[in-house]
């Protein structure tokens, strides 16, 4: 691996940056990568980490949701206690999709890293998808059911689209699942929220499955590796910019702003198609 300090601030601010705007942080990472000389990489595990960065983002920002989640969950009031559990089935759900469907997949996922027509048409689905997502959510105004009224089928959807941004570098994962939740009925906030609370378990499993192949390679895990400060610092990066990043979406979802990512991802879409195919 070659990652430089300053290489691993630019490529941290980038996904704190992307990683909730809904405009594909891998895709983005990718690219800046390819650009940045004497980059390299084994795998996906530094993009994975840089992913653990934006967790603590959104750790951060809905602290006081997650830890009343954890707090409901043994409570002595059974109401609360079955809303907290039935809230963990529901991201169980999704995450567990989200893996039955990415895993097997996953060398077509790292042949996509190196595949710019693939990542091309990508960003162009992303636009397609918050195209719809504008739609749908400006028709339904502020109406659509809670997080509450979530049902499992509603946590399947999410989660079986979600690995598909996993698999095809370009699909948003933020977009994606709030554009899921808005199909499945969800309020725009609704929507946002479980999008952002999903990533919590989503980034965690992946870190864990990354450190784990990484352990089977090198004989180490990512926290005693040689590379530990640069995982650290790109982390920390992402951290901070993803904790604004978090409350800006928010805000743009809930107020059904979508045009200028629409335009970005369909404009991004078309030059990287075209320099893979040129």
């Amino acid at each position: 691996m070659s990652v430089t300090f300053w290489q691993a601030i630019l490529l941290g601010a980038l996904q704190g940056l992307t990683e909730f705007l809904p405009v594909s942080s891998s895709a983005h990472l990718i690219l800046a990568q390819r650009l940045l000389p004497g980059f390299s990489q084994p795998g996906i595990l530094f993009d994975v980490m840089l992913h653990v960065g934006t967790l603590v983002a959104v750790v951060a920002y809905f602290r006081g949701r997650i830890v009343g989640l954890l707090r409901d969950a043994v409570s002595p009031d059974p109401a609360a206690r079955r809303a907290a559990w039935r809230m963990a089935l529901l991201l169980a759900v999704s995450v567990g999709l989200t893996g039955a469907v990415t895993l097997p997949l996953k060398r077509l996922a790292l042949e996509g890293m190196d595949d710019l027509p693939r990542i091309g048409l990508a960003l162009l689905a992303t636009s397609a998808l918050l195209a719809a997502a504008q739609i749908v959510g400006s028709r339904r105004g502020d109406g659509g059911r809670t997080l509450e009224e979530m049902r499992l089928s509603d946590a399947a959807v999410i989660g079986a689209f979600q690995s598909l941004s996993a698999i095809f570098h370009g699909l948003s994962r933020s977009g994606n699942t709030i554009t899921m939740g808005l199909f499945s009925g969800l309020s725009r906030r609704a929507a946002a929220e479980y999008s952002f609370l999903l990533s919590v378990p989503t980034i965690l499993a992946a870190a864990l499955v990354e450190n784990v192949s990484e352990y089977r390679e090198t004989g180490h895990l990512v926290t005693s590796g040689s590379h530990f400060g640069v995982y650290a610092l790109g982390m920390a990066t992402a951290a901070v910019v993803g904790y604004f990043a978090v409350a800006a979406l928010l805000r743009l979802v809930v107020a059904m702003k979508l045009q200028p990512f629409i335009i970005y991802t369909a404009l991004l879409g078309t030059a990287v198609l075209l320099a893979g195919l040129l």
